[in-house]
């Protein structure tokens, strides 16, 4: 090998080197990139899940409170209804003031 070519080939080695490290580097950046936006992906899908599963239950409980205020209307309205004076009604009523 000619004496010349070693200066020749030594800074093209480095050259082509640093280049393939720069390639793997960014290839390895990019594969995270890809695995953090997949995982944030699956943890808004498992957020969402968790507030439709929240939102399931409040609505749940919603109706158990309209039921039950459902009951007390009409509790009220058939004792309204009846037109009889309920006994406190009464005692007030004939207590002199």
């Amino acid at each position: 090998m000619p004496p010349g070519a070693l200066e020749v080939i030594a800074p093209l080695f480095a050259i082509t080197s640093i280049g393939i490290m720069t390639l793997v580097g960014m290839k390895m950046r990019l594969n995270a990139k890809v695995q953090l936006q997949k995982g944030k992906e699956g943890d808004a899908d498992g957020r969402l899940a968790d507030l439709v599963e929240g939102l399931h239950d409040e609505l749940r409980m919603v109706r158990e409170e309209v039921a039950e205020l459902h009951e007390r209307v009409d509790f009220a309205e058939r004792l309204l209804s009846s037109g009889e004076p309920r006994p406190a009604q009464r005692e007030r009523a004939s207590t002199p003031v």
